[in-house]
């Protein structure tokens, strides 16, 4: 038994190889691999770099356009692109020209964005998909003498007298041109509703403020409209910090969610989508305390 215990005591198992030992980061035939293969780019590239340096002074896109169309190619067989003229212009020492830019007009207004879309158009209209599933969700709101202190065309209120209710209503527009449009409705203003005297007195007041002045549209419906102020705005409007704070003692009762983006209707007829921001209706109550109700208007409410 003790010469078995010391045959196993001298007993040792063949070196394993240490799969964890470091390895050189790169091998000279590698290395000489990938110099090769540089050198032959290089080689097949001369007739192109001698052909680019014929169009000396030209911008890197006419370049570009002109040897696709000859029918020259990359190095590596491919098309020529901005980044081959570009490095074959780097290899000679030189810098492609850059094509002058084209000054805007005196006054042109850019009009990638929907609020500078509304400097350009001036109004938005509201279109129908946006208000009809409002007034399908809850005809008790809208019952008595109503008003639309920002109203366009007139087309909400005038939607709420085709339901029955013949007011008369109050429609008001800063603009001048609108009054004819608004001159079947009832009473018709034009003035800025913000520091006009005496707005006339109101049991609802439905409308889709100017983007930037909704907050003061709600504090100013109070002093004369005794039940629903319901105001068009986008989602993120309830998101900032101090107009949360506002909105938490204003009497926002229910936040209904649109069921799909409007796309707003311009005075020539087109359309402008908004393909970032989603729309809701806020409700604000009279007396109302409390967190807000939250819900989904359909198209078919």
């Amino acid at each position: 038994m003790l010469d078995l215990a010391n045959q196993f005591r001298s007993f040792s198992a063949p070196a394993m190889p240490n799969s964890f030992s470091p390895k050189p980061k790169f091998r000279p035939g590698i290395i000489e691999s990938q110099m090769r293969r540089t050198a032959d780019a290089h080689d097949r590239s001369r007739p192109l770099l001698e052909v680019i340096s014929n169009m000396h002074g030209a911008p890197i896109r006419d370049i570009v356009r002109a040897l696709n169309s000859a029918g020259h190619r990359a190095a590596r067989g491919g098309p020529v692109t901005h980044n081959t003229v570009a490095r074959a212009l780097a290899r000679m020492g030189e810098e492609a020209p850059q094509p002058p830019r084209e000054r805007a007009r005196k006054g042109a207004k850019a009009v990638k964005t929907i609020r500078a879309r509304s400097e350009q158009y001036e109004v938005f209209r509201t279109p129908a998909c946006a208000y009809l599933p409002l007034l399908n969700y809850r005809p008790e709101w809208f019952v008595g003498r109503g008003c639309d202190p920002s109203a366009g065309d007139g087309r909400m209120l005038r939607e709420i007298i085709s339901r029955g209710n013949m007011g008369p209503h109050w429609a008001n527009d800063i603009r001048d041109e609108e009054a004819a449009k608004l001159a079947d409705i009832g009473q018709v203003t034009v003035a800025d509703y913000l520091t006009m005297d005496d707005p006339p007195r109101s049991d609802f007041l439905l409308t889709n403020p100017p983007f930037t002045l909704a907050q003061e549209f709600v504090e100013r419906a109070k002093t004369h409209v005794s039940g629903p102020i319901c105001i068009l705005q986008s989602i993120g409007w309830q998101t900032t910090q101090r107009r949360a704070k506002w909105l938490r003692t204003a009497g926002l009762a229910h936040v209904l969610n649109l069921p799909k983006r409007p796309q707003w209707e311009v005075d020539s007829g087109g359309k402008i989508k908004s393909n970032v921001w989603d729309y809701a209706w806020f409700v604000f109550l009279p007396n109302h305390d409390g967190r807000p109700q939250m819900d989904w208007l359909s198209d078919g409410d």
